[in-house]
C-alpha cells in the first residue's frame, strides 16, 4: 500500500506511527457497505485536533470511508 497525500501536519504525525502499525492500519478500515474491515486505497490524511483523518476508498467496493487514527493519546508503547 503506497503513501496517500497528506498535510503537512498529518504527514509529521503519520510518521510517528511505527511502519507496521501504519500497514495494519491502512488494511483495517470499516466499511460500512461490505460490513468488513478493508484495505483502504486512494487515501489522504489531515490533522483534526491532533488525530490523523484518512479519507479514501474501500478496496473491494469504492465506497468513500474514513479512519481516525488517534496520534494525540498514543502510549510511551508507540501503540
Amino acid at each position: 500500500m503506497g503513501d496517500g497525500k497528506f498535510s503537512t501536519r498529518a504527514a509529521v504525525l503519520w510518521s510517528t506511527i511505527p511502519k507496521q502499525a501504519r500497514e495494519r492500519i491502512l488494511a483495517n478500515v470499516f466499511c460500512v457497505k461490505c460490513g468488513d474491515s478493508v484495505p483502504i486505497i486512494n487515501f489522504t490524511g489531515e490533522e483534526r485536533d491532533g488525530d490523523v483523518c484518512l479519507k479514501g476508498l474501500c478496496a473491494k467496493c469504492g465506497l468513500e470511508v474514513v479512519r481516525v487514527v488517534e496520534t494525540s493519546e498514543t502510549d510511551s508503547s508507540g501503540n
